[in-house]
């Protein structure tokens, strides 16, 4: 047992030796998720251990490795604004708490069955889906929060969706999704009615398009079924404007896709 055990000669020994080379992109992630973090703020003395157990600093150093390795894989590339670019093999990684039934193919749309609503839509190629983590309280109107399923398309669109049971019609609906919208948007949305509020039939099933001009284009698809109401959101930040035709035919062709539990 000649070795030193003094930690700054084993410190300075490691980075002595020959690492393994890492990719550039996992440590993007890092750096990434680090200035995206919160950090934890200590009040208090802080101690530090006065030496390292054997093959701990080894060990912690393996499990940075690990670390960065798993957000490489799980975590999306983030473009311009926030929203994630579309990737070459797009994947779903579900939460702990919920399982997606989404399939993806890098040349074709995404099937999304949500695993909190029940419902089903396909989304365009090139997008990603996220399920939402928490269920709807019915009475907030979400953006895109852990109460909604989230799709994230190229450029500045973005979509999701939320249900929750409603004793109401779909003339309730809208009127209680509008005046939600005035309650909890009014900072950003100060219009208390939408431009648009116009019937929206979709194989068979009577919804309604509200929109507004937000500084952003917004669309809501809202519809009440079997006691449960639904609403789809759309928006484009790039379009200052209650309506686009490229935008309504997409969206348009979103709606198409939505299967509506029985």
């Amino acid at each position: 047992m000649t070795a030193s055990r003094d930690p700054d000669a084993r410190i300075a020994a490691f980075f002595e030796s020959s690492q393994p080379d890492l990719p550039d992109r996992t440590f993007n992630v890092v750096r990434r998720d680090i200035h995206r973090t919160r950090q934890l703020v200590v009040i208090g003395p802080w101690r530090e251990p006065t030496s390292f157990g054997n093959g701990a600093f080894v060990a912690a150093t393996a499990a940075v490795v690990a670390v960065a390795i798993v957000l490489l894989n799980l975590r999306p590339i983030v473009g311009p604004g926030g929203v994630p670019s579309p990737a070459p093999t797009p994947t779903v990684a579900p939460s702990p708490a919920v399982s997606s039934t989404a399939a993806a193919s890098p040349t074709g749309p995404t099937v999304f069955t949500s695993p909190m609503y029940g419902y089903t839509v396909t989304i365009p190629a090139g997008w990603l889906a996220a399920p939402a983590l928490l269920r709807w309280d019915g009475i907030k109107q979400p953006g895109p929060d852990a109460e909604a399923d989230k799709f994230a398309g190229p450029e500045q669109l973005t979509a999701w969706a939320f249900a929750g049971p409603f004793s109401g019609d779909l003339a309730a609906f809208v009127t209680d999704r509008i005046t939600a919208n005035a309650r909890d948007h009014s900072d950003t949305c100060p219009r208390a009615t939408p431009e648009i509020n116009e019937p929206l039939p979709i194989g068979g099933q009577a919804w309604v398009l509200l929109g507004w001009n937000c500084g952003a284009l917004i669309n809501n698809a809202v519809t009440v079924r079997a006691g449960v109401a639904y609403e789809f959101a759309y928006r484009d930040l790039g379009i200052e404007a209650a309506t686009d035709p490229a935008d309504r035919a997409l969206f348009q062709s979103i709606l198409n896709s939505v299967e509506l539990p029985n």
